[in-house]
């Protein structure tokens, strides 16, 4: 019986064999249900907010830190990420752009010395030129770069805590796969902004799918807006971490004002606080704003400030007036009556904007006849070369330096295409023109556009500056005034002291705001443009359905683009991504994580001639461009692709599908098996393998049969003889 059932079995394994290939795959996906709690669809420690790189109360920013702890932190992430970050204090110094030369001092505070530290951020950030006034690697000519700054003002302590989050942010998910960051078991569902553009921020639904008492988790009375948990809580990590780093050059500057955050937190609220906490006793929209600039003694007031302790009613600068374009007009910020005096407007001027300059710099015999405003005030043919004031403080001339040093392509001009600068408080997104009323930029409609959209991430107003009120000698003045940077203030919270249960929450409301500087750091300008436009929109890629495979050869892959777009060519700027993955049965289930360290290899885009093609949401024609991607006719398994394109105007890497995914194509065996006589040879090797293998199977089961019946018989004759 044994045999026979062998047998069998062989049998039946053979025909499992022959229609193996005709069974179809059945797919089972687990049905989500959403609850009414937070713990029923999220991880508990998404609900509590505990941040996945650990560490103590300050690294989970439920504390404050202090300058000591910024320092401390920025090193020890530049120290553990050598290959993407390394960690500065100050500037080397040597000639500057403006001709003076200067050493690492010029740029220590004026009271406790400290110059200011900061992080430089890019993929191989050990590689590239080296910078040595400001002492940097990593500089790359090809890639964009952006100044992020926080704590220009000394009681604002929120404007270093949301920088130090982006530091966290990076240094934790930089090259790694796409991350389940909420627990609800889905990736990169819901990444920053109303990416679905339907009115909500919260693309998944999931913080929706809550019960009311559970929708306003920062307690902001705004239901499932920014900030609160299950909104834009699911981002990108390729897109926004990783192809950032390698794309751009970051450079992260916390704390500016190390002297007066010093200030603010060891003295001013030991002073002024009635013993309570910063948050505490009316404090909380208080505090020291200036740097901390010895204004007594300068050698025109009388009398020396003999003990040369900081004084509160007259000493510091508010370095947020201080920089030079259009410096000293009376708006928003008060000048000296005589140079070093602060009392203009009354003893602790909060808004003193520094001595006025005393040195001739064209040395034409005439004194400040050309401020820095962008017009040659003298018209002596040189350019705003004989200031009036401004920069006169090392954090202000540290920016400057920094600004105007960083020239990596050689071409004289400023590399910063994008500034951010973070201030508290009142939670509005402000964009140039800070010191005029009734006026605009020539850049109004596309930083206006830019400033929505960071709006619409963290549900803040977008305001021109001068709007708010009136300034002179600001930050974003200055850096779009004089080198033409796009730049943003990002005033955030609710107070200058913000109780520390809100440092959380307020610093992921406003984490994606620098990434997204980064990302329209190539070009603002084109890339506002071509969005208000709805060219990026209307682009499409081939999906997988549309793709026609041929029986041999490359495979093409198309994208339909807009001729407004002016598309770059050059196949290492415009470009299909493609990897071809081979899954194996228990890698049946696998997707972005998984597949996450497959290399990716290239081929560029060619213009298909006298083809048009059909644009998205009805914009019309556009031009088909086309790569072909070299696969094998023997290769089996799946084609992951996706698009890169960019812009002769600078705009680079445009990626499609637009939430930096890839689409996934089926390929099948499409090599021939020969001529006819290969063919008709391997088809008689199979038959006869296939009806040969059934040939024995079946004698041995009749031969099974006859030894059955044989033994049977000789049983019974046996049988019978036995009985007679």
């Amino acid at each position: 019986m044994n045999r026979k059932f062998n047998t069998i079995m062989l049998f039946s394994s053979l025909m499992m064999m022959m229609t193996m290939g005709l069974t179809p795959a059945v797919t089972v996906s687990a049905q989500e249900t959403a609850g009414n709690n937070p713990s029923d669809i999220w991880s508990n420690a998404y609900v509590n907010s505990e941040f996945p790189w650990g560490g103590n109360e300050v690294e989970q920013f439920t504390q404050y830190h202090t300058y000591e702890t910024v320092k401390s932190r920025m090193m020890r992430l530049a120290a553990d990420n050598p290959e993407i970050m390394t960690f500065h204090e100050g500037l080397n110094g040597g000639l500057n752009a403006r001709g003076e030369v200067t050493t690492a001092d010029n740029y220590e505070g004026w009271y406790y010395g400290h110059e200011t530290p900061w992080v430089k951020i890019t993929g191989n950030v050990q590689g590239g030129d080296y910078n040595e006034f400001n002492g940097d690697t990593g500089n790359y000519p090809d890639r964009p770069d952006v100044m992020i700054v926080g704590n220009h003002h000394a009681r604002e302590w929120m404007s270093y805590e949301v920088p130090m989050m982006v530091l966290e942010t990076i240094a934790h998910y930089y090259n790694q796969p796409p991350t389940d960051n909420d627990g609800d078991g889905r990736l990169d569902e819901d990444p920053w902004g109303d990416a679905d553009g339907d009115g909500q921020l919260d693309d998944d639904g999931d913080c929706l799918s809550l019960a009311e008492e559970f929708q306003d988790s920062n307690g902001d009375g705004d239901k499932c807006n920014a900030g609160d948990l299950g909104v834009d809580e699911d981002f990108s990590e390729q897109k926004w971490i990783t192809d950032l780093v390698n794309q751009r050059e970051i450079y992260l500057i916390p704390l500016l004002n190390t002297d007066g955050v010093r200030y603010d937190h060891e003295v001013w609220v030991a002073d002024n606080c009635d013993g309570g906490e910063a948050w505490e006793n009316g404090c909380a929209t208080s505090g020291w704003r200036k740097n901390l600039r010895d204004n007594t003694v300068t050698g025109v007031t009388p009398i020396p400030d003999l003990d040369e302790e900081v004084d509160p009613s007259c000493d510091g600068v508010d370095l947020n007036r201080n920089y030079q374009y259009e410096w000293g007009a009376p708006l928003g910020a008060t000048g000296p009556l005589f140079p070093g005096m602060c009392y203009a407007d009354g003893p602790n001027n909060d808004v003193y904007n520094g001595p006025v300059d005393t040195t001739d710099q064209d040395e034409d015999g005439r004194l400040n006849e050309d401020h820095v405003d962008g017009k040659d005030d003298d018209g002596d043919g040189l350019l705003d070369e004989d200031w009036l004031g401004g920069n006169s403080e090392p954090e202000t001339k540290f920016i400057q330096d920094m600004t105007e040093m960083n020239d990596d392509d050689g071409d004289g001009a400023s590399d910063y295409k994008a500034t951010l600068t973070y201030h508290s408080y009142s939670e509005l997104v402000l964009y140039p023109w800070g010191h005029c009323t009734n006026c605009q930029s020539p850049d109004h409609d596309q930083l206006m556009y830019h400033g929505s959209m960071m709006a619409e991430m963290t549900d803040y107003a977008n305001l021109q500056s001068s709007d708010l009120y009136p300034t002179s000698g600001d930050f974003c003045d200055w850096h779009y005034g004089v080198h033409g940077s796009y730049c943003y203030t990002m005033e955030i919270g609710t107070a200058f002291h913000q109780h520390p249960d809100d440092i959380a929450h307020i610093a992921v409301r406003n984490l994606g705001v620098a990434f997204y500087m980064a990302e329209i750091a190539d070009n603002p300008r084109e890339r506002a443009d071509l969005d208000l436009a709805n060219i990026t929109k209307n682009q499409k890629l081939q999906t997988p359905s549309k793709v026609n495979i041929p029986e041999s050869g490359p495979i093409p892959i198309e994208m339909c683009v807009s001729d407004q777009f002016n598309i770059d060519f050059k196949h290492e700027n415009s470009h299909i991504m493609y990897r071809m993955v081979k899954p194996s049965r228990m890698q049946s289930d696998y997707g972005p994580a998984q597949w996450h360290t497959t290399e990716w290899n290239h081929v560029g885009f060619e213009r298909v001639e006298g083809v048009d093609c059909e644009l998205l949401y009805g914009a019309g024609n556009g031009s088909l461009i086309r790569a072909e991607v070299p696969v094998s006719d023997s290769e089996t398994g799946l084609l992951h692709y996706k698009a890169m394109v960019s812009t002769l105007g600078g705009t680079k890497k445009v990626p499609y599908p637009t939430d930096s995914s890839y689409e996934v194509l089926n390929i099948d065996y499409r090599a021939p098996y020969g001529g006819a006589f290969t063919s008709l040879a391997l088809f008689g090797i199979i038959a006869a393998m296939v009806w040969g293998g059934l040939g024995v199977c079946l004698r041995l089961m009749l031969n099974d049969e006859q030894t059955l019946a044989a033994g049977q018989i000789a049983e019974e004759h046996a049988s019978k003889e036995a009985g007679s």
